[in-house]
């Protein structure tokens, strides 16, 4: 199937999704193989929640499966579903069940549903779609995609129940991660898929908007985009090299956020926090870089550049002691960072980052220790290279 045949098509049905996107645009994007996920920063909502689910699901000794489920369902979303920031609650909607050891997210897309993911007690992740089958079936009929593949992943083909659109409908079942990965990375599945819900979406049919979790939304949205950062553990900093520098040393406790003076102080000043690493992580997002946090020692958000360089950022809000100190610590804690992370004479850029600033003398001073300051008022003269 051609984008014009396919523009043809939505051309017979009447829908309110059209005030998002053309006919002929939406018949572009279900053929394109180089579909990109929606960008994290479509759902500005979103940002608040990312550092938590990047903590949750970078945690190696508490990761948690409900995380890596929903971020799991937060990509399924971002890729295949059109227009899905925009769309949210109108043509969309997630929703969480459970029964005993199963629990799951089911993704409804117009009049019906689109995807499952279930996670187990035992810890076992599994997906279910349901898509158009005649992008499949061309797949097989002409080789670019195999049975014995399939097969050997473990994906099983089901009977769809279902009425609408049965015409040109089929379920798939994913056993496990790895199937589901190869799998959505096949063009004619990841069509499929896409082919699937624009034509829900394009029945202008959704009973449900009463139903709509704006919050399990986000969560799923900002979950797909930790899932898609490095893991710390699989990246270079956490070489034999350059562990054996930072091994044994302990590194100084964050301030003022974990030592706020009581609890409503405290998730101030955490919040406050947050909100400058999504803004960085924003920033660096719009250059094309992805951002992760180190495992040891603890920096609040590193960076690689396309040259290598490794670059370090420790975040400071504005909430807590005065200006000076707040600078100071700050300023301390992230040369105590660069020097644990430095290894055969590779150190990585520093970068203190802080919420405003009213002594202007502190940009000389980070700047005679090779520190860049940013100040989150005035991200425009931020230098990230």
């Amino acid at each position: 199937m051609n984008s014009q045949t396919l523009a043809a098509e939505f051309a017979t049905r009447t829908s309110g999704f059209w005030s998002y996107m053309t006919r002929e645009a939406l018949a572009d994007w279900v053929v394109r193989a180089d579909v990109e996920p929606q960008p994290f920063g479509a759902l500005p909502s979103a940002g608040p929640r990312l550092p938590g689910l990047i903590r949750a699901i970078n945690d190696a000794d508490a990761k948690s499966l409900r995380e890596v489920a929903l971020g799991i369902a937060g990509i399924v979303i971002r890729t295949t579903v059109p227009a899905a920031a925009e769309s949210a609650g109108q043509h969309w909607l997630l929703t969480p069940y459970a029964n005993g050891a199963e629990r799951w997210f089911r993704l409804t897309v117009g009049m019906c549903w689109a995807a499952e993911i279930s996670y187990f007690d035992d810890g076992r992740i599994t997906t279910v779609f349901r898509m158009a089958d005649s992008p499949v079936s061309r797949a097989l009929a002409d080789g670019s995609l195999r049975t014995e593949d399939l097969t050997k992943f473990g994906i099983t083909r089901r009977t769809d129940g279902l009425r609408t659109f049965a015409e040109d409908a089929a379920v798939y079942h994913c056993p496990d991660i790895d199937a589901l990965l190869w799998f959505l990375d096949q063009p004619p599945i990841a069509e499929a898929i896409r082919l699937m819900n624009a034509r829900l979406v394009a029945s202008g049919q959704f009973a449900w908007h009463k139903n709509y979790d704006p919050d399990l939304a986000d969560e799923a949205w900002a979950a797909a985009e930790a899932l898609a950062l490095p893991d710390p553990l699989d990246l270079p900093t956490t070489t034999d090299n350059e562990t054996s520098v930072y091994a044994g040393r302990e590194a100084i406790g964050d301030f003022p956020e974990s030592q706020a003076v009581n609890a409503e102080a405290h998730e101030a000043a955490r919040d406050e926090h947050d909100r400058l690493l999504v803004l960085l992580m924003t920033k660096l997002n719009d250059i094309g870089i992805k951002p992760f946090q180190p495992t040891e020692p603890k920096v609040d958000l590193a960076w690689r550049s396309p040259d290598g360089r490794l670059h370090i950022a420790e975040a400071k809000s504005a909430l807590g002691p005065t200006e000076t100190d707040r600078l100071r610590l700050g300023l301390g804690q992230v040369l105590d960072y660069r020097h644990r992370l430095t290894s055969d004479g590779a150190r990585p850029q520093a970068y203190l980052l802080v919420s405003t600033l009213e002594d202007l003398t502190w940009h000389a001073v980070c700047a005679d220790v090779g520190v860049r300051l940013l100040v989150a008022a005035k991200p425009a003269t931020w230098n990230l290279s």
